[in-house]
């Protein structure tokens, strides 16, 4: 029985349906704003290609963040609102994992990164398609150090000690990051593998509900590991000793 994924985080929308193992349909629109005017439209379209209804679906999927602060939360709500209305099972998924995916068959060290300005981004760091750092926000300065250290934990093959940035954040910093680690960087070509894919969330998710890992619906909410500005400035006006920031 089929299961929805969907992911906001990012200027690209992306949506899937399928079974373990097994992928129905999927369907990407790349647009820098108005994904709730066309995150339904396009969920529909996708069951009548697949002669589908809502009632079917077994779970749904969501990429949870990081990423933009609206677009996070415009999936995010409307996947509460389909688990509760459906009655069936809701799991959240990084969307830094719908990046790495392209990656995750391959002998490289993956680092998927979301631009939040300000030479930082959202970045984690897989190893295949294990997850060997967890979802952040970081400064360049404090990533370098990180996928150095994980360089030398990988041996002296050469075959092993290249990077494959992925993402805006890759896209944006490269200069600094091909200054600071030269060859052993490495950029895909292929502007496809930039962007995230609600198939590879749905692969992640599919397992977790199966295996009763999921969330609860009421309580489901974004991860942007940052405060949004007006909490930021809030918290600053209460604290103003805190070193609070805006958010990026």
């Amino acid at each position: 029985m089929p299961y929805l994924a969907v992911d906001t985080a990012t200027q690209t929308l992306t949506i899937a349906i399928g079974e373990r193992n097994r992928l129905l349909a999927e369907a990407s629109v790349v647009v820098k704003k108005n994904h709730s005017n066309r995150l339904m439209p396009l969920i529909e379209s996708l069951f009548e290609s697949l002669d589908l209804t809502p009632d079917e679906l077994q779970g749904i999927v969501i990429g949870h963040g990081p990423g933009s602060y609206t677009g996070v939360r415009i999936g995010v709500t409307t996947g509460k609102l389909m688990a509760w209305s459906l009655k069936i099972p809701l799991v959240g998924v990084s969307s830094l994992d719908g990046l790495a995916g392209h990656y995750q068959d391959s002998d490289f060290l993956v680092c998927p990164m979301f631009d939040a300005r300000r030479k930082q981004a959202y970045c984690a760091l897989y190893d295949g398609a294990a997850k060997i750092e967890p979802d952040a926000l970081r400064k360049l300065d404090d990533l370098f150090p990180l996928i150095e250290k994980r360089l030398k934990e990988r041996g002296t093959d050469s075959s092993l000690q290249q990077v494959m940035f992925l993402g805006d954040g890759a896209e944006n910093y490269r200069d600094l990051i091909v200054e600071r680690l030269g060859g052993q960087a490495v950029f895909s070509a292929d502007r496809s593998k930039q962007l995230v894919r609600a198939a590879y969330l749905l692969e992640k998710g599919i397992v977790r509900i199966e295996a009763g890992e999921t969330a609860e619906v009421e309580r489901f909410a974004p991860e942007y590991l940052q405060l949004v500005e007006a909490e930021a400035k809030l918290l600053g006006m209460r604290n103003p000793a805190s070193g609070c920031t805006d958010g990026a």
